[in-house]
């Protein structure tokens, strides 16, 4: 999903949330083709998109840092699921600094 963040001063950010391709659906190319379809959408309405991705998961560090997201914060224990927490990456897509979305 994508948000436009609410308000005057935040208006200029949006959010991808929930990203997700089922493991029988995996490496096929359609986290690229969904991620491109939404930066598509996304950088007509705001200048940066935010997103949060479990540490762990490498495979979609790789995908959205071949897109252009680049890091700029972790919260640890950001995510509790059972007896175990998960730290997740912050990153964001400035679009006035990309020329091309992939």
């Amino acid at each position: 999903g994508f948000v436009v963040q609410q308000g005057p001063k935040m208006a200029h950010k949006g959010r991808m949330f929930g990203m997700y391709v089922r493991p029988g659906s995996r490496n096929l190319g359609l986290a690229r083709l969904l991620l491109n379809a939404l930066l598509n959408v996304a950088c007509k309405q705001v200048e940066l998109i935010q997103l949060s991705v479990v540490i762990d998961n490498e495979a979609a560090r790789r995908l959205y840092e071949s897109a252009g997201f680049v890091q700029f914060g972790i919260e640890p224990k950001a995510l509790k699921y059972g007896d175990r927490y998960y730290d997740e990456v912050h990153m964001a897509l400035d679009f006035r600094q990309t020329t091309d979305i992939a």
